[in-house]
């Protein structure tokens, strides 16, 4: 586990990343305010978000048909080449023209079915992308269905700094690996938001959870939505006591869920409903 190095005073910022948010109305932020009775609500859009599409390649001319959902808020292509020049362009439009070797990006807002054509005299690769402000719906991962598989503690988001809500659980993969599931996910939308592994039995507030020693995961997925996480596999189960969303510019906590062991499956393969504490 990593340990916060002292007690972290969270920082009182107005206006920059993840400190304001549809819950304020984007209205200077006190962290020590107190939410947690405030009314959890589901927010109807996460933040924006980038998704993989298709990753194209050649070493000369192609073209290539991609299709970007309806809903989306823009798509981009991310590319790069080695050697002689790239064109890309769209519907007759050209969106690159640059010698090579170079790297950039390139973003249309047209959706449905694009036809990407690539003029190129050289080796090339193009990273597709579209942007999308919908719920992630990640279906559990296919280690998670194992008959050798079992969740082995779970809880439910409750509010710190900003609303939370849905379920998170820690499973034990039939590899011995752990991994971590979010369902019925909602958080207040906004960017830098990250997922850490605390020792915290039940953070109630920001500087009891920046205080405790904790394992910074990665970048939370998606602040709306169902989504899977593998866990580093020197991280041990009985470390991770709470799950915690952070905000990293303003170092704030977001929201919280701590984890009680579950108890072993009855007889007929169903994990009672009740949990025993750890």
């Amino acid at each position: 586990m990593r340990r916060a190095a002292g007690l972290v005073v969270p920082a009182i910022v107005a206006l920059a990343g993840c400190g304001s948010s549809e819950d304020d109305g984007g209205a200077r932020f006190d962290p020590f305010t107190e939410v947690r009775d405030r009314a959890v609500t589901r927010p109807a859009r996460a933040s924006p978000r980038w998704e993989h599409l298709a990753t194209l390649s050649g070493s000369g001319p192609a073209r290539k048909a991609f299709t970007v959902a309806g809903g989306a808020i823009q798509w981009r292509a991310r590319w790069r080449c080695q050697t002689g020049r790239l064109r890309l362009s769209r519907a007759g439009r050209r969106i690159v023209d640059a010698a090579c070797p170079a790297t950039g990006t390139a973003t249309d807002v047209r959706t449905g079915t694009i036809a990407l054509a690539v003029q190129a005299s050289g080796p090339w690769r193009v990273v597709l992308e579209q942007q999308v402000d919908t719920p992630l719906r990640e279906p559990p991962l296919p280690a998670m269905r194992s008959p050798r598989a079992r969740v082995i503690a779970a809880g439910r988001f409750y509010a710190l700094e900003r609303s939370g809500r849905g379920r998170a659980s820690l499973h034990r993969l039939s590899t011995g690996r752990l991994a971590l599931r979010f369902d019925g996910f909602a958080t207040s939308p906004n960017t830098d938001l990250f997922v850490w592994l605390s020792s915290a039995a039940r953070p109630r507030d920001t500087v009891r959870a920046a205080g405790s020693p904790h394992t910074v995961l990665r970048a939370l997925k998606a602040t709306l939505g169902e989504q899977n996480y593998l866990i580093p596999a020197d991280v041990k189960a009985a470390d991770i006591r709470s799950v915690v969303i952070w905000c990293v510019p303003v170092r704030i906590a977001y929201t919280a869920a701590a984890l009680r062991a579950t108890r072993p499956a009855t007889a007929r393969g169903r994990s009672p409903s009740s949990t025993a504490s750890r």
